[in-house]
């Protein structure tokens, strides 16, 4: 009965928006602080190795829209500075990452939802810190604000790549041969 009920691509699509929309109420009532601890404490100790003077603190605004954002901490030309950095559409494809891998859970064996899960939060996890690493050179060139602005907006179309990779190498919205 339940893989008779998951097996038309109908049900898929109910099941993975339901889903959708339980990690997005979850995200909104406390998930997202708890992903950008990870992420700024991932980051600060991937930075800690390369400068001790630099650091990503998370700060809270009274924006209601963006209630949060980075704190780049840094010594800029022998003066310290800190700037703050919007986290924008940074962390908020994690949620489609994340919706993603739960409905694996329900469609795949549990070994290939595993795989792909600790495969898609590496890489996805691993571009956010280089992101993020990238914040604290305190970009000055026009280059520079072009990498950023173009990485700023990346984030939803690599998790979109997540998925499609993941559809590619197992059968989930299409029939297997």
């Amino acid at each position: 009965m339940y893989k008779k009920l998951i097996s038309s691509t109908r049900n898929k699509i109910i099941l993975l928006l339901l889903i959708s929309l339980v990690v997005f109420t979850g995200w909104e009532y406390g998930m997202e602080t708890g992903y950008l601890k990870v992420l700024v404490g991932t980051t600060n100790l991937s930075v800690g190795v390369i400068k001790k003077d630099t650091k990503v603190e998370l700060e809270t605004t009274i924006s209601k829209e963006n209630p949060y954002q980075f704190k780049v901490s840094t010594i800029v030309d022998g003066r310290k500075g800190s700037y703050p950095q919007e986290i924008g559409g940074i962390v908020q494809p994690f949620v489609i990452i994340l919706s993603w891998q739960i409905f694996l859970f329900f469609v795949l064996t549990r070994r290939s939802a595993l795989r792909s899960l600790a495969v898609n939060f590496v890489i996805f996890l691993l571009v956010q810190v280089i992101f993020l690493i990238f914040l604290t050179g305190y970009y000055t060139s026009d280059f520079q604000k072009f990498v950023y602005d173009m990485m700023m907006d990346s984030f939803y179309i690599i998790a979109i790549i997540l998925i499609i990779k993941d559809n590619m190498l197992y059968p989930i919205f299409r029939r297997s041969n």
